[in-house]
């Protein structure tokens, strides 16, 4: 019995870890697909395409840039099978993540703000004589990084907006962009707005309701019926 539940916890931390960091799992490709969309799509919005391509094989849709210079993309399985319209706008999404620096803005932000609660921990924590003075300090400091956490968190979100934003305006097919979102809806179900605070990607109806507002147009993709099956990235 004990061997059992052991072997269970073992398998579900096997599959949170692999749900969690799932990019480890990836291994480069040589797809000519894959590489004809990225070169596509880098000569549409002048940028390099991607040099490497790796696919995670699980079951779901997702997709990272991790580094700076834009030439390795990791996507998952389900995503490579997805369609080309969809890959296309996914990279797209991914290059303006890149082309507007949101990786390097939300690190300077990150320091700047680590930097700022350090230093009033420290200060407090200098300037005390007592142990009560200096577990004021440490709660500080505490409170100073969940604050840290809110604002990195909010500031992420205001990139995915703009991120959506520049992959719609330069989509071959918007609508099959929208109807991505809406799939997103059967892997991240609406959360309580108190618990969305810690989220770095908005909700999918908020990316979708923050689209339409900036293109009323594209509300047709919606009556025509883009919202489609399973998914989400």
């Amino acid at each position: 019995m004990l061997v059992s539940k052991m072997l269970q916890c073992k398998e579900v931390l096997k599959r949170f870890i692999k749900f969690r960091f799932w990019w480890l799992y990836a291994k480069p490709v040589n797809d000519v697909a894959l590489f004809d969309i990225s070169i596509s799509v880098a000569k549409r919005i002048g940028a390099k395409p991607f040099k490497v391509i790796k696919v995670a094989e699980v079951g779901f849709y997702n997709a990272v840039v991790f580094s700076f210079s834009c030439r390795s993309l990791t996507i998952t399985s389900p995503l490579r099978e997805a369609g080309r319209d969809v890959v296309e706008g996914v990279m797209l999404h991914e290059y303006a993540h890149c082309k507007l620096k949101h990786g390097l803005k939300l690190l300077c932000l990150a320091l700047l703000l680590l930097l700022f609660s350090a230093s009033i921990a420290v200060h407090i924590m200098y300037n005390s004589t007592t142990m009560m003075e200096e577990a004021v300090a440490l709660a500080t400091f505490a409170i100073m990084y969940v604050v840290t956490q809110l604002i990195l968190r909010h500031v992420a979100r205001r990139f995915e907006y703009e991120a959506d934003l520049f992959a719609v305006s330069h989509a071959s097919n918007s609508c099959a962009y929208i109807g991505m979102l809406y799939r997103l809806l059967y892997y991240k179900p609406a959360k309580r707005r108190s618990l969305r605070l810690f989220d770095s990607h908005p909700s999918p109806l908020d990316r979708i309701e923050n689209i339409l507002r900036r293109f009323p147009k594209l509300s047709s993709c919606i009556e025509g019926g883009s919202r489609g099956g399973p998914g989400g990235i």
